[in-house]
């Protein structure tokens, strides 16, 4: 299914809350703060694109890895999700589409 995801399947859900299983235990909510194309069209695949969700975690954050995203129209989404470091509010953690 994650092949088949292109940047007009996030477009609607920007700034919209999702939740993220970082383990059976710990499922936080997450805020779609970007979505964002670059590079250029590959002709042979999607254009790339990165998504950056938002937590409010402020001391601690989970490591890069594949971890699951859900949202009640997408549903869950095992995903590779790397933290960016933190701003005001909280951490910052991004996707990339390539």
């Amino acid at each position: 299914m994650l092949e088949k995801l292109t940047i007009e399947d996030f477009k609607p859900y920007l700034n919209q809350t999702f939740s993220i299983r970082f383990t059976p235990e710990v499922i936080l909510p997450a805020t779609l703060t970007s979505v964002t194309a670059w590079g250029s069209e590959n002709d042979k695949f999607r254009q790339p694109f990165t998504l950056e969700f938002h937590t409010e975690q402020k001391n601690e954050y989970y490591p890069q890895g594949t971890f699951t995203i859900l949202h009640p129209a997408i549903g869950e989404l095992p995903i590779f999700i790397v933290p960016i470091g933190p701003d005001a509010d909280g951490m910052r953690y991004e996707v990339v589409f390539s």
